[in-house]
């Protein structure tokens, strides 16, 4: 009966170092073949070997990044972010830093077709994740000309659901009719635009806008004067960027 346990014992280990042994052979290959497969564009076929892979070291963070990247080009944003989210806390700061830029890519997409209070949400969360991989690979070109990007649609999303609730209040209550005062103030301050005094534009607006009720509705005007104010004033980018994000560049490890 003991030497029938011992004969038991020694067939378990040796199984399990058999399994052992094959693990890291099992992952290598898979991520290997993964990797060709998204250098291929078959971002299907490489997501279904680094699952394949995920069986052999379910911890590993490389796959994190590697399954979150092909969920992103697979257009999967939930699944994509759940997995890059683990491998931004990636201990070797480069590859943190490539996943943070994945991500943010990953929040930016997901918020392009949401509505702007939920698109304004995602661009926050993806211009962090831009700084966070520009904090970890300060030399991250791609990631900087992103954030301006990112930069760029957010400020449009926040013009943009500042219209809507302009809208919004217009049909819940009609406008009042501008008094004399506010009419006044409104011409010269279209005078004063078209002079090219765009700060003296912007204290008429601000100051009628202050005093008088009825010129509320001003402020609609009032925003385009300081877009043209903080554009003169350099706050925005210096050279033309591509409109499109960089996300083409995306890749796995």
């Amino acid at each position: 009966m003991r030497r029938e346990n011992r004969m038991l014992k020694h067939t378990i280990a040796c199984f399990l170092l058999s399994v052992f042994l094959f693990l890291p052979s099992a992952f290598a290959d898979a991520v290997k073949d993964g990797n060709k497969l998204f250098a291929g564009a078959d971002y299907a076929g490489a997501l279904e070997k680094y699952q394949k892979a995920r069986e052999a070291d379910p911890a590993n963070p490389i796959l994190f990044y590697n399954i979150g990247t092909c969920q992103y080009m697979l257009g999967n944003y939930d699944e994509a972010a759940k997995e890059l989210q683990s491998a931004v806390r990636m201990p070797d700061s480069l590859l943190a830093a490539k996943a943070a830029y994945n991500l943010a890519n990953t929040h930016f997409r997901a918020g392009e077709k949401l509505e702007p209070a939920q698109k304004i949400q995602k661009f926050r969360e993806s211009l962090a994740y831009l700084k966070r991989a520009v904090e970890l690979a300060p030399d991250f070109e791609k990631a900087k000309k992103n954030a301006e990007i990112v930069q760029r649609r957010l400020k449009e999303a926040l013009d943009e659901q500042k219209e809507q609730n302009q809208d919004n209040q217009n049909q819940d209550q009609k406008q009042p009719e501008m008094s004399d005062a506010a009419k006044a103030a409104l011409a010269r301050a279209e005078q004063l635009c078209k002079q090219g005094e765009y700060d003296a534009t912007k204290q008429v607006l601000e100051k009628i806008i202050a005093e008088d009720e009825t010129a509320s509705q001003l402020n609609s005007y009032l925003q385009r004067i300081e877009d043209i104010i903080d554009i003169q004033a350099g706050r925005k980018p210096k050279a033309k960027i591509d409109a499109s994000n960089a996300d083409n560049d995306l890749e796995v490890i």
